[in-house]
């Protein structure tokens, strides 16, 4: 039976055979039942105000886009047959089955339901449902699933996602699914290996229990290693690797849903650390912050601003000489993120936020002795002590670590190093910022003594300055005595000053290098670091 255009108006039809129109099929107030074995092929577009019945099949089979509206009514079963593909222009709900044979099937803003026992078929490249809207494909659900496929994709790349749910109450219940091609945009900045797809989960009417989702990619989509990646969830506001998996051989990854939204994606793994120190060398006591003239010699700040006056490098300078600080699992040279709206070296409005220098942080295996460093990384020191990755704001990012605790160091170029005692501490880490104050830290959590190994003073540890000849302690007498390296090696001579300058032997970090009265350098050592004891020795200690 071939007609032109059908319209089924205030009465009912069965139909028991095979049905084609070639125009649009409008099923108006009236029932319309598609019996076992029978089909209608549409190659117009399909509406329909009411379900339509029985245990046949529409085809949609047309030459050029088309569209379908049952204003959220069932079709039984739906065959898409149309390289052109076919659009949702309403709600719409699938009862039983549907099958790809050619084409899309593209929601768009509108809501495509799946009943809860539907079967999908035929999926594969250019070959499923699409939301390329604000639309999502929701699986019914009253009891129970396991495994049970969304056939979602993007572009031309077939990317299903299936959904485990167990030991859950139901009522009016449903998971909704997208596939997004492109990054997720929550990812985080610094993450080298990712996914140009992501897949936004909602769930409602679902009480209790767990719910997993294992999404399935394409090579194409992989950014970097595929080894690296490990499926994580976004809940809106942090990262979860909860119920994280990846599986290079099938091409998925799955985490766990928690709450009621998010969104399922896999990148590299991460922990985030936001710790806090003291650099003694540029404490002011009377404002209780340290003084950031390295980057800024005026006595004002104007907020925006990039001073003129800035010493401090865009880029680590732990990794060429003097310094060369060993790195690992780090190959990638530390930049500061610099762009014509923001610099992490400008006037911030909060002057605590001002940069005062690079620092140099070990990450360490918690295992005693803590002497296994399984990743550095340079980053920015704040006034306040903040210690902040290379945009100046965000916490300072590990690459490929796993969430769990850790020993954590932090160096710099002149003065000792503090650790966390792995005996008696060690820091928890996640892919949400874990602040770690060694200012404030009890003396038990820190590895070595109080005015020994770090200064104390008025309840507030430091950093020891005067570390000079980049060794292990800060001396006054011969050998190996920071002062003598001072005037030998860098100065050159007792009448020479050193001005504007970033450099080791500034260990007051004001901007010089000085022998002689006033600010000298080296009488900031002995009074200061060493107490006026010339006999002191300050040692740094580390894990080992």
């Amino acid at each position: 039976m071939t007609n032109k255009l059908l319209c089924v108006i205030l009465f009912s039809w069965m139909l028991t055979s095979t049905l084609t129109t070639q125009a649009q099929l409008s099923i108006n107030g009236a029932s319309f039942t598609v019996e076992s074995g029978a089909s209608v092929t549409v190659q117009g577009n399909l509406s329909s105000n009411v379900d339509i019945g029985g245990a046949g099949k529409i085809i949609m089979k047309g030459t050029s886009l088309q569209t379908i509206n049952t204003n959220g009514f069932t079709v039984p079963n739906l065959e898409i047959d149309n390289t052109s593909n076919v659009g949702l222009a309403g709600n719409l709900r699938v009862g039983t089955s549907i099958l790809f044979t050619n084409g899309k099937l593209q929601v768009g803003n509108n809501t495509l339901v799946l009943a809860p026992a539907l079967t999908a078929s035929g999926m594969g490249t250019n070959k499923f449902i699409e939301t390329n809207g604000t639309g999502y494909v929701r699986r019914e659900l009253n009891a129970d699933i396991s495994n049970a496929v969304s056939p979602v994709g993007t572009g031309s790349d077939y990317t299903p996602v299936a959904i485990t749910n167990s030991g859950s109450t139901y009522a009016a219940a449903s998971i909704g699914v997208q596939a997004k091609g492109i990054a997720d945009p929550n990812k985080h900045p610094r993450s080298e290996s990712f996914l140009t797809v992501y897949w936004p989960v909602n769930k409602t009417g679902i009480t209790g229990g767990s719910t997993a989702a294992v999404g399935t990619y394409t090579t194409p989509r992989i950014t970097g290693t595929e080894a690296d990646l490990k499926g994580m969830f976004w809940n809106g506001s942090n990262w979860s690797t909860t119920g994280g998996s990846q599986n290079a051989a099938l091409n998925t990854a799955g985490a766990t849903i928690a709450g009621t939204s998010g969104e399922l994606y896999a990148m590299n793994t991460f922990v985030l650390v936001a710790p806090k120190v003291i650099l003694q060398g540029a404490y002011n006591s009377a404002t209780q912050l340290m003084n950031d003239k390295l980057r800024n010699s005026a006595a004002t700040y104007t907020p925006g601003v990039l001073p003129a006056s800035n010493l401090i490098p865009n880029t680590d300078p732990y990794r060429v000489a003097p310094y060369n600080f060993t790195q690992t699992g780090n190959t990638v040279p530390e930049s500061v993120i610099s762009t014509s709206f923001a610099n992490p070296f400008i006037d911030q409005a909060n002057p605590n936020n001002n940069i005062v220098d690079w620092v140099y942080l070990e990450l360490r295996n918690n295992v005693i002795p803590g002497n296994t460093i399984l990743q550095t990384r340079s980053a920015l020191l704040q006034r306040d002590g903040d210690i902040v990755d290379v945009d100046g704001i965000s916490p300072v990012y590990f690459k490929n670590i796993a969430v769990g605790s850790y020993t954590i160091v932090v160096r710099h170029r002149n003065h000792l190093a503090m650790s966390t005692n792995p005996t008696t501490f060690t820091k928890a880490l996640s892919l949400t910022s874990s602040g770690l104050d060694f200012s404030t830290i009890a003396a038990t959590s820190l590895l070595g003594a109080a005015n020994v190994n770090y200064f104390n003073t008025a309840s507030k540890n430091m950093m020891y300055a005067g570390n000079v000849n980049l060794n292990a302690n800060i001396r006054w007498s011969a050998p190996n005595s920071d002062k003598d390296y001072m005037l030998a090696s860098i100065l050159g001579s007792a009448a020479i000053v050193l001005s504007n300058t970033y450099s080791q032997g500034d260990v007051d970090l004001n901007r010089g290098v000085r022998w002689a009265a006033p600010n000298s350098d080296k009488d900031y050592i002995l009074s200061n670091a060493l107490g006026n004891n010339a006999a002191s020795v300050k040692s740094q200690v580390l894990p080992n």
